[in-house]
C-alpha cells in the first residue's frame, strides 16, 4: 500500500482543480487550426464529440481505480495485468509523463519568446521554467494542489477573452452544420487528444485523494464537460472569425483571435491572454512532473519523492532544449497526442477490461 505522508494528501475538490488545469494546457493554441486541417467549418463538432467520448473514459477510469482505493498506480496494475506488465506499463507511463514535461516547457518557452520576452535567450526562460517546476513539485503532492486551487480562477478570464472577437465574427462561416461528412467530423476528433491530454494523472493522484467517499467520479465529469463546452465555444468562435479556410494559415489561432479585433479598453488583448495562460501552463507541467516522479518512487521503492524531482530536472531541461522551432515543437505535440491515445484511451481500458475479467473469475470461483 502507499505511504499518504511521503508525498501528501489531496481534497476531492483539489483533484477537481488539478484535472481542470491539467488539461487547459498548451494544446489550446492551435485546437483550432489542426482540428479544421480535417473537419473545416465542423471542427466545433469534432472538439466536442471527442470531449464526450473522454467523459465515458474518465467514467472508467474513476470507476476501475476506485476499486483499489489504498492501492497506488504499479500495486493496482500489477494485479490487474500481472506484475512485469504492471512494471512495464508504469515505467512506459512515467516516461511518457517526462516527454509531456519536456513538450509543455517547449510550447511555454516558444511563446514567452514570441509574445512577452523578445530578446531573452530560449535557454534562460527553459531554465527559469524548469526551476519554477522544481521548486512547486519538491514538497509533494499537498502544496502543488494549493498551488492549482489559486490558478484555477485565472480561468474565468482566459475564458471570458474568447467572445471579444464576437463582434467581428460571421455565423456563415460555420455553415453548412455538418457540412464536412461525418467521416472527416470523426477523424476531426483525433487531432485534439492533445488538447486533452492530462485527464489519464487520475490513474497516479487517486490513490492521495484523502475524502474519497465525496463524489469523485461527479467531479471528474464536471471537470471535462467544463474543459469541452470551454474548447468548443473557442473553435466555435474562431471559425467564425477566420473561416475554415484562413484559419488554416495561422499558427496560434487562440492569440491571433484576439489580436484581430480591438477593444476600447485594453490595446493588446492577446496579452491578457497570454498572461493568464502562462499561470496555468506552469500548473500543467509541475502536475505531470510530479506524476512520473510519484511513479518512479513507486517503482524503485524509494521513502522520498524530491530525489527523483531533482534528479530528472537536469533531463527534462536538456530535452527541453532540443527543439529548435515552432515547427518542431508543434510536431512533438502531435506525436504526444497520439502517445496520449495509448496512455489515456487503450490502457484505462485496458485496466477496465482486465478488472471485470478478474471480478468474473472471482465470483465464479466464490460460486463454485
Amino acid at each position: 500500500m502507499y505511504n499518504k505522508n511521503s508525498n501528501g494528501e489531496i481534497s476531492a475538490m483539489q483533484s477537481f482543480s488539478i484535472l481542470i488545469n491539467m488539461i487547459v494546457g498548451t494544446g489550446i493554441l492551435g485546437l483550432s487550426r489542426s482540428v479544421a486541417e480535417i473537419s473545416q467549418q465542423d471542427a466545433w463538432l469534432s472538439v466536442l464529440i471527442n470531449g464526450i467520448f473522454i467523459t465515458f473514459i474518465v467514467v472508467i477510469i474513476v470507476y476501475t481505480i476506485s476499486k483499489f482505493p489504498k492501492y497506488n498506480f504499479l500495486q493496482y496494475s500489477c494485479y490487474l495485468l500481472s506484475k512485469p506488465l504492471g512494471y512495464i506499463f508504469v515505467f512506459c507511463y512515467a516516461i511518457y509523463g517526462i516527454a509531456l514535461t519536456v513538450t509543455v516547457i517547449s510550447f511555454l518557452s516558444e511563446m514567452i519568446s514570441t509574445w512577452l520576452l523578445f530578446n531573452t535567450p530560449s535557454y534562460i526562460i527553459k531554465l527559469l521554467i524548469v526551476l519554477t517546476v522544481v521548486y512547486m513539485t519538491k514538497n509533494g503532492l499537498t502544496i502543488l494542489a494549493r498551488f492549482n486551487e489559486c490558478i484555477i480562477f485565472l480561468l474565468i478570464p482566459l475564458a471570458l477573452l474568447i467572445f471579444v472577437g464576437l463582434p467581428e465574427a460571421s455565423l456563415v462561416n460555420l455553415k453548412p452544420i455538418g457540412g464536412s461528412g461525418l467521416s472527416n467530423i470523426l477523424k476531426g476528433a483525433l487531432p485534439s487528444f492533445y488538447a486533452f491530454a492530462g485527464y489519464e494523472t487520475l490513474l497516479v493522484y487517486y490513490p492521495y485523494i484523502s475524502n474519497k467517499q465525496k463524489p469523485i467520479m461527479k467531479y471528474s465529469v464536471i471537470a471535462i464537460i467544463s474543459v469541452t463546452l470551454l474548447y468548443t465555444a473557442m473553435v466555435m468562435t474562431q471559425i467564425a472569425l477566420y473561416g475554415p479556410d484562413e484559419i488554416l494559415t495561422v499558427l496560434y489561432p487562440s492569440i491571433n483571435y484576439l489580436t484581430s479585433v480591438t477593444t476600447p479598453v485594453f490595446e493588446r488583448t492577446e496579452l491578457f491572454f497570454t498572461v493568464f495562460w502562462i499561470f496555468t501552463v506552469i500548473a500543467t507541467s509541475g502536475i505531470q512532473y510530479l506524476s512520473s516522479a510519484i511513479l518512479f518512487q513507486n517503482i524503485f521503492k524509494t521513502k522520498k519523492i524530491n530525489f527523483f524531482v531533482y534528479a530528472f530536472a537536469p533531463i527534462i531541461y536538456v530535452l527541453s532544449l532540443l527543439p529548435q522551432n515552432v515547427a518542431v515543437v508543434t510536431d512533438l505535440g502531435e506525436k504526444m497526442g497520439n502517445a496520449n491515445i495509448v496512455f489515456g484511451f487503450l490502457l484505462p481500458i485496458l485496466l477496465f477490461i482486465m478488472l471485470l475479467i478478474k471480478r468474473r473469475n472471482h465470483n465464479g470461483e466464490k460460486n463454485n
